[in-house]
């Protein structure tokens, strides 16, 4: 499996598997089983009605093809870059900087996958295999990546971790933050202390002070300062 690196748009580089080739092929495979055990009861229920013949063209429009068409834009929109496809194998569709794509990102994918699946099948594969992002021609206009879930988090890596009774907090601004940005400060900073680039530290530091509008101690290390901002998370979070 391979690896991407992603800047985000705190300027923080973080590492994404890639999803395999085998992954999103799996996960087309699972939303057409899905798409023909819904059009399956469709046609069932439509055998049942009596349409008038001159509503079929309508009915055809509206009940058969708009799904289709549908499915893929407003289902992974909806459901944060997954369709349940990708979602039974755990892989999604990002920006390359991260971020939750737009609509509107979807919408160009869902076109080009006309083209390079519908139109021409094993088109948006070939682009695939020669592309060191595994991005398809969709994916390269929308300026998306489809990664691999991050596996469970070890407990030991988990933001969340037990604070004796008799601690008290320093920073109540530790309260603003989510908790995704709490996991990615904290994997941040497990990765730069693993690779001893404490450079990253400093600049981690920066970032949450500028985010949270606070400033550092000057008798505090950038390492302390980090785990007490987790650790004041940790406390407010709690509550």
């Amino acid at each position: 499996m391979s690896e991407f690196q992603i800047r985000t748009a705190q300027n923080i580089s973080i590492k994404q598997n890639l999803a395999g080739i085998g992954q999103r092929v799996g996960a087309v495979i699972i939303d057409l089983i899905f798409l023909s055990i819904f059009y399956y009861f469709v046609f069932y229920l439509l055998s049942l009605t009596k349409f008038d013949k001159h509503l079929s063209a309508w009915a055809f429009v509206s009940v058969i093809m708009l799904p289709y068409f549908l499915y893929y834009p407003l289902v992974q929109y909806w459901n944060n870059g997954q369709s349940l496809g990708k979602q039974l194998v755990k892989i999604r569709i990002v920006k390359t900087d991260n971020s939750h794509p737009r609509l509107g990102d979807f919408l160009i994918r869902w076109i080009f996958r006309l083209f390079e699946v519908n139109m021409i099948p094993g088109l948006g594969l070939i682009v695939m295999l020669f592309n060191d992002k595994s991005q398809r021609l969709g994916d390269m206009v929308a300026k998306t990546v489809v990664v691999a879930e991050a596996q469970k988090t070890k407990l030991g890596h988990s933001v969340f971790e037990e604070l004796e009774q008799s601690y008290t907090p320093i920073f109540s601004q530790a309260a603003n933050l989510s908790d995704k940005d709490a996991q990615l400060i904290k994997t941040v900073a497990l990765e730069a202390r693993k690779t001893k680039k404490y450079k990253i530290l400093k600049s981690l530091t920066s970032k949450i002070e500028a985010i949270l509008d606070i400033k550092k101690p000057e008798n505090m290390s950038n390492k302390q300062f980090i785990d007490t901002i987790l650790k004041d998370y940790n406390y407010f979070s709690g509550k």
